[in-house]
């Protein structure tokens, strides 16, 4: 398996906010190319809506492609469905979409990913 994590600090935990998109990575992506993002995202006191994912009611791993429209870092972004979420982010992995599909019935059955064992950029 040849997987180059593009996270800078993959087990790192970061703060999400509502509402606004939030830095996970200082990579900075190739506006126009394709990547895989795999995180777990940890919810408590509410329901939210992860950009690119989906409705969440519980923590759990997220897994989305996404294409790169600026050359910022990667971020995330949510808003609230219900309640008054907290919203943290850990064990991150960001790698192209290309490595994804050459390696993605591997990378689809790690039920828990520290981030820690691949190489990173």
């Amino acid at each position: 398996m040849m997987v180059t994590n593009l996270c800078t600090s993959p087990s790192s935990t970061i703060t999400l906010s509502a509402d606004r998109w939030v830095d996970i990575t200082t990579i900075r992506n190739e506006p126009g190319a394709k990547y895989w993002v795999s995180a777990y995202v940890n919810v408590t006191g509410g329901t939210i809506s992860v950009r690119g994912y989906g409705d969440l009611i519980a923590s759990q791993r997220v897994g989305y492609a996404i294409t790169a429209s600026v050359a910022g870092p990667m971020s995330m972004y949510y808003s609230v469905k219900s309640g008054n979420p907290t919203v943290t982010v850990t064990s991150i992995l960001i790698c192209t979409w290309d490595e994804y599909q050459a390696n993605k019935t591997l990378l689809d059955s790690i039920g828990y990913f520290t981030g820690d064992t691949m190489p990173q950029a």
